[in-house]
């Protein structure tokens, strides 16, 4: 690798806000945005409040070939060149994108293109169009752990000179009928609960499965020569990311862990542990969060603190680590960490989770994702200082 790489701007929709004020704010305020589903009043669910796609784009013709998670990524998108301080005309930006599937694509007679609907690669079609971007590219589907390998791919991009700019990160909604059906009948949703704020308990003895959440999170980055020639704001520089592939199931961790443990490991590398903060995949799930534990156990014995963010903003699939990131870069620029949410018996009491919300400088975010298939995926971002 030949070229640092660093963050320079971020942009979010997220069920907490849409700045890093009102997300702050939101978080040290402790209101919780789940609610009860539309759908099914026994599941919690934390929707993005009053999203229109139209207050980011104006009209855009092609909109209507956007799922709701792909419109929260484009918007997410045009925020983040806007954080950067950068034109949206990037003609050779590239474009890295972790999405999940239309859930609710259909054949429609009022659509002559209800194909696009189908296809991955429509939102990358969309933000060429509308952003101008058009370096190279990619769109992938690794599940939860899409986002965070999206990143990193971009990372790689410009590491090894390919690029000296990228767009990179995902959006993700699966609030819909279709989403919650396929998430209850998979066994993985919370509904042991009084108020829907309950329902996800990562790490907690108690859990029992996630909430459905939406919301897009998308990064510009740059390598450091690019970034410091037009001095551009650094949030933060990206240390190194790796992935891997359990091939032990269609949905559940390898209970031993190892091929998760061998990507925390790699991204480990070099890396002080005693000033690390991970934002961990924490689904409150029973399976995930127990190998979890026990991958950070072994991998990390001196990280400094974990927070587990689902745990306000439930789960957004192929968007939970861009999102995760994006919030932890939020709270380390105030030096402030919330709570986990809910976490009162830790299924590992020697593990530093975040119990209460704390005041520190972590020097190090360690990003985790675990997805369904056995996809892990991890980042290291450095703060800067």
């Amino acid at each position: 690798m030949n070229h640092r790489v660093v963050i320079t701007g971020h942009g979010f929709v997220l069920p907490l806000g849409i700045s890093p004020e009102n997300v702050l704010f939101t978080l040290q305020t402790k209101n919780t945005p789940f609610v009860p589903s539309i759908h099914d009043p026994h599941v919690a669910v934390c929707p993005v409040p009053d999203f229109d796609l139209k207050d980011y784009i104006g009209r855009f013709k092609h909109a209507r070939y956007l799922s709701r998670g792909q419109q929260l990524g484009l918007a997410a998108a045009i925020l983040a060149l806007n954080d950067a301080g950068l034109e949206q005309k990037q003609e050779h930006c590239g474009l890295f994108l972790g999405l999940g599937p239309n859930l609710e694509a259909r054949p429609r007679q009022d659509k002559a293109l209800w194909l696009l609907d189908f296809l991955p690669n429509t939102l990358a079609a969309c933000m060429a169009e509308f952003l101008g971007v058009h370096g190279e590219n990619l769109t992938i589907s690794t599940a939860c752990a899409a986002s965070t390998q999206a990143l990193g791919q971009a990372y790689l991009a410009i590491a090894q000179g390919r690029l000296s700019l990228a767009l990179a990160g995902g959006g993700d909604s699966r609030l819909c009928l279709e989403g919650l059906v396929a998430y209850k009948q998979a066994g993985v949703l919370a509904t042991d609960f009084t108020h829907a704020h309950q329902a996800c308990r990562p790490f907690d003895q108690s859990r029992s499965g996630f909430a459905i959440g939406e919301g897009g999170a998308m990064f510009v980055l740059e390598s450091l020569d690019h970034a410091l020639k037009r001095q551009a704001n650094i949030l933060g520089e990206i240390m190194g990311t790796a992935s891997s592939l359990d091939g032990k199931s269609l949905t559940s961790p390898d209970p031993q862990g190892r091929a998760a443990c061998q990507a925390v490991s790699t991204c480990l590398k070099n890396l002080d542990q005693e000033e690390l903060c991970i934002l961990a995949h924490g689904t409150g799930t029973i399976i995930n969060d127990e190998v979890e534990s026990q991958i950070i156990k072994n991998m990390a014995p001196q990280v400094h603190s974990i927070c587990a963010f689902k745990s306000h903003i439930g789960h957004l699939a192929s968007a939970c680590g861009a999102a995760e990131l994006a919030l932890g870069l939020v709270c380390a620029k105030h030096n402030w960490f919330p709570a986990i949410n809910n976490l009162t018996r830790p299924c590992d009491p020697d593990l530093p989770f975040l119990l209460e919300s704390k005041t520190f400088s972590p020097k190090t975010l360690l990003v985790q994702s675990f997805g369904f298939g056995g996809q892990n995926a991890c980042l290291a971002v450095r703060l800067w200082t």
